[in-house]
């Protein structure tokens, strides 16, 4: 009859190999290897019963705070929105965490970000504005819940623009060294970081789109005004400007 046992754990192991979910291999490895330490005790196997009992051990302690990782997590009032807005690749329990690692910060009409500087930490506009220019004129303007200097961290290239807040603006910061320790501790919340900067972009972009090309242009005999080397858009008015 105990041999039962043994082929029961294969089975569970072969089971848990299939398994795409890592929750689920890790539950289906506990009962697989508790099954082959069933096998080993009865048959006075002190070593292979210990060496799987550890593997049970292990696996299950791996489920529960995979488990716990999924769990919703209450978020407080003031940070509900700013989660489901701008941090919804997060789940609210890594949301929480990410947010935690960052520090508050609050500026008034100061440079947040100079040009052709590594920045130091990333930003995130709390609330307020903030102000894009080069050599003085200006090409965008950030509104709350922004990134600030997003790409030069991912890329590691210099920062291409100033940043100047506009008026008073709560930012929260996260530092160059705390990204880097992210992203080779828990690789998987880095990959989401990733998609909300990655959203963060495409909301900027959609801001700075041309916007010359209205639906009264459509079908008449007026046409943008094309964007070129020597022709450049200010995305805060929509108007082309000269390059200075």
């Amino acid at each position: 009859m105990s041999e039962y046992w043994v082929h029961l754990g294969y089975v569970f192991m072969l089971i848990a190999l299939l398994a795409r979910d890592v929750l689920w291999l890790r539950s289906i490895l506990v009962l697989a290897q508790g099954s082959i330490c069933a096998y080993a005790w009865g048959q006075d196997l002190v070593g292979m019963a210990c060496w799987n009992a550890a593997f049970v051990v292990i696996n299950a302690i791996w489920a529960l705070l995979i488990l716990r990782e999924r769990q919703a997590a209450a978020l407080p009032a003031e940070l509900q929105a700013i989660h489901a807005r701008h941090f919804s690749a997060m789940t609210p329990r890594e949301f929480l965490r990410f947010w935690a690692m960052g520090g508050p910060d609050q500026v008034r009409d100061a440079r947040l970000v100079p040009a052709g500087v590594h920045p130091h930490a990333l930003l995130f506009l709390v609330s307020g504005q903030a102000r894009v220019s080069r050599q003085g004129l200006e090409l965008a303007r950030l509104p709350q819940g922004s990134f600030v200097a997003e790409m030069s961290l991912l890329t590691g290239q210099s920062t291409s623009a100033d940043v100047d807040a506009i008026g008073a603006v709560d930012v929260r910061s996260w530092s160059a060294e705390q990204l880097a320790g992210l992203r080779s501790s828990r690789p998987a919340l880095w990959i989401k970081l990733q998609s909300v900067l990655g959203l963060d972009l495409v909301e900027k972009l959609k801001r700075a789109a041309p916007v010359n090309a209205t639906a009264a242009d459509i079908g008449s005999d007026r046409h943008p005004e094309p964007v070129g080397e020597d022709v450049e858009l200010d995305p805060a008015s929509g108007s082309s400007v000269s390059p200075v």
